[in-house]
């Protein structure tokens, strides 16, 4: 099910490196969100939209589609154009709705799984990195197994950081991988398969 496996990878990325503070709250840079997004799922699009109310304050809307072959994910949020206080804006500029429509396009994002953590307040996703990343895991222990260091390399290098840190643990503690095979992980020869003899 499409949905699904949008929300479980995107639910398991952290996104702290690209958030920055503005007073007391947390923004995601919109430019790396959408980059995000469409590099796991490049057949999406999205509309932004407004609408103007009696007193002179807006709001704005996002739509955002995700579709492959056979389904299709929509998912919408709506954000009033607010100032450095959140607080709803009289006659906006042009700026403060540029700033909003880029704003409730990330909210929208959440919705899908990637960053909604910061508007629940929280540090950091809780992952089980072991099922969320099971099919990785497999294919590196058997690329270990087999001396295949080429695929296994990729599957690893290929993963975020904190994903790898989340698995690198001992296995007692909840790890993935064994002594055995992270020592092989931490091998020149192993490094080199992915990113050469030069690295």
């Amino acid at each position: 099910m499409l949905a699904k496996e949008i929300w479980d990878k995107l639910s398991a990325i952290d996104v702290s490196e690209h958030t920055e503070k503005k007073g007391k709250f947390t923004y995601l840079s919109w430019a790396w969100a959408w980059a995000e997004f469409s590099k796991h799922y490049p057949n999406c699009d999205y509309k932004l939209s407004d609408r103007v109310f009696p007193d002179g304050t807006m709001e704005v809307q996002c739509k955002i589609k995700v579709f492959n072959d056979t389904e299709t994910v929509k998912r919408n949020m709506w954000l009033p154009v607010l100032n450095h206080q959140n607080k709803s804006i009289t006659n906006p500029n042009s700026f403060d709705i540029n700033t909003a429509k880029m704003r409730c396009l990330v909210k929208c994002l959440a919705m899908y799984g990637l960053g909604l953590y910061i508007y629940a307040g929280e540090d950091l996703p809780d992952i089980d990195y072991k099922e969320t990343y099971s099919s990785s895991i497999d294919a590196i222990r058997s690329g270990i197994a087999s001396e295949d260091f080429s695929t296994a390399s990729e599957e690893w290098f290929t993963l975020p950081k904190h994903v790898q840190t989340g698995l690198w643990v001992a296995t007692t503690k909840g790890g993935a991988f064994t002594t055995k095979e992270r020592e092989v992980m931490k091998s020149t020869e192993f490094r080199q398969a992915y990113y050469g003899a030069d690295k």
